[in-house]
This record gives C-alpha cells, sequence and structure tokens, in this order.
C-alpha cells in the first residue's frame, strides 16, 4: 500500500467516526447499520495498522529503528481502534453513543476530513458486517 493508499483509507476513516457514525446513531437511530459502519472501520484501521507495521519493518532494514520505532508510536492507536471497532460490529448489544464516545477517544480527531464526501449513501454499507464475518474479519468466539 503507498502513502497515498494510506492517507484514503485516513480520510474514509475520519469521515466515518466524523460524521456518518454520529448522524446515524443520533438522527436515524439505526443499531444495526452502526454496526455495519463499524466493520468498514475495523476493515480501514486493519488495512492501515498493517501499511503501518510494513513501513517500520522496512525503515528497521535501513536501521533507521528510532524512525520505525516514532512511526509505530505515533500509529500505534490503528490497531487498537480496528480491534474496538470490530467488537462493536459483532456485538449482540445496541450499539450506543458511549460506544460512539468509545471510538471517537480512541480515533485521533486531527484526522482530515475531506471537503467533498467519500460517501454519498451510507445505506450501501448495510450488510458490511455480515459479509465481513464471512471474508475478512476474524468469527466471533
Amino acid at each position: 500500500m503507498s502513502i497515498k493508499e494510506r492517507n484514503q483509507d485516513m480520510h474514509m476513516v475520519a469521515e466515518l467516526i466524523q460524521v456518518h457514525l454520529p448522524k446515524t446513531l443520533n438522527t436515524l437511530n439505526d443499531s444495526a447499520l452502526c454496526k455495519d459502519i463499524c466493520a468498514v472501520l475495523a476493515i480501514n484501521l486493519r488495512r492501515i495498522a498493517a501499511d503501518i507495521e510494513n513501513s517500520a519493518n522496512a525503515w528497521d532494514k535501513r536501521t533507521y529503528h528510532s524512525k520505525a520505532d516514532a512511526l509505530r508510536r505515533e500509529n500505534a492507536w490503528a490497531g487498537q481502534a480496528a480491534e474496538v471497532s470490530e467488537i462493536f460490529a459483532y456485538s449482540p448489544k445496541r450499539f450506543d453513543t458511549d460506544d460512539l464516545a468509545r471510538l471517537q477517544r480512541i480515533i485521533p480527531t486531527d484526522l482530515e476530513l475531506l471537503q467533498r464526501p467519500r460517501f454519498k449513501n451510507v445505506e450501501d454499507m448495510r450488510g458490511a458486517a455480515a459479509a465481513a464475518r464471512k471474508t475478512v474479519l476474524k468469527p466471533p468466539k
């Protein structure tokens, strides 16, 4: 994954966590769609975390250990946020404002939100949790 692709994923995470998840929860009060958005978040955050680790490993190979460690520290939130998002996606409990607040505490608030939204209709994400369970994300225990 290139830095451009990682930045696109970061923008997508920012849009989902700052715009669509609060709107879906507060306006539509649709817990199932919130869980589907969490599944999409988990997938993107896992991609970001894996790319950060690959980049850091490349720096380690070039013996730029302090730069690699700084990159890992700076982006350690991505792996944790992916796990929490995945838990919310598969939890039988309704997604609520406390869950949203927990995600917003983990994910940095300084992520840039683009002027032009990437998602015109979040309804297109409906069913993402079920699809991800079968393909990308690990099945619940």
